[in-house]
């Protein structure tokens, strides 16, 4: 499919032009997860061409890359893991203290980022919400998965909104729960359910319960 008009990847490379006399370049895109899910595709394209153009001396600031994107600069840094805040720019990494299968479900709809933030928007202006979460406060969810606890839903802004639209996420978390998920959640600003799970075997069940569902388009499994 030919992408028409800009995107994440053009985007990424305009950027670097602005500082660094990057060459003509002649780019295949492939995609393979759905658009709109919010699991990072898009940006991890970016932060892909930005970490090859930076090897050969044309690198970005975090600043910079957090520019694109929210997630594009912690994509862009190599880390496993992270805790970003401001646009994306300031992390505070660390490293994994759990080791899981994660399970990406695709629904059949999709939710674009600008659409999905305002109508978060729309929410927090209803209730007068911008407040913005204290450093380090949902680390006591991480440490209950780290000691092999169950963390259940895990935070995300856009979930109320998301969850308002679609009575399937709410199946969703039921299989998830069911199937002995260890925490779940929405995927960023999309429409895509994951699950963490201890092993292969309890993915790969859950897997087939959701894609039982009339309403998941596509499961995958992360290692």
């Amino acid at each position: 499919m030919k992408i028409e008009g800009e995107n994440l990847v053009t985007k990424a490379l305009a950027a670097v032009r602005k500082r660094w006399d990057a060459p003509p370049l002649d780019m295949t895109l492939e995609k393979f997860f759905p658009a709109g899910s919010g699991i990072g595709a898009g940006s991890g394209n970016a932060a892909a061409l930005i970490k090859w153009l930076a090897s050969r001396g044309a690198p970005l600031s975090a600043e910079e890359t957090a520019k694109l994107g929210a997630d594009v600069a912690f994509l862009a840094s190599g880390s496993v893991m992270a805790e970003a805040r401001g646009i994306g720019e300031k992390m505070t990494h660390f490293a994994p203290p759990f080791d899981f299968r994660w399970l990406l479900v695709f629904p059949k709809w999709s939710s674009g980022t600008g659409d999905a933030y305002a109508k978060l928007d729309a929410v927090r202006e209803r209730r007068a919400d911008r407040t913005e979460p204290e450093p380090g406060e949902d680390m006591a969810r991480i440490d209950a998965l780290a000691r092999g606890g169950t963390a259940g839903l895990l935070p995300n802004d856009f979930y109320e909104v998301s969850a308002a639209e679609h009575a399937e996420y709410g199946e969703a978390e039921r299989i998830a729960e069911a199937s002995g998920a260890r925490g779940w959640g929405l995927c960023g600003s999309g429409s895509a359910f994951f699950g963490l799970y201890a092993g292969a075997q309890e993915a790969e069940a859950a897997a087939r319960a959701f894609g039982a569902t009339d309403w998941a388009l596509k499961t995958y499994i992360v290692e």
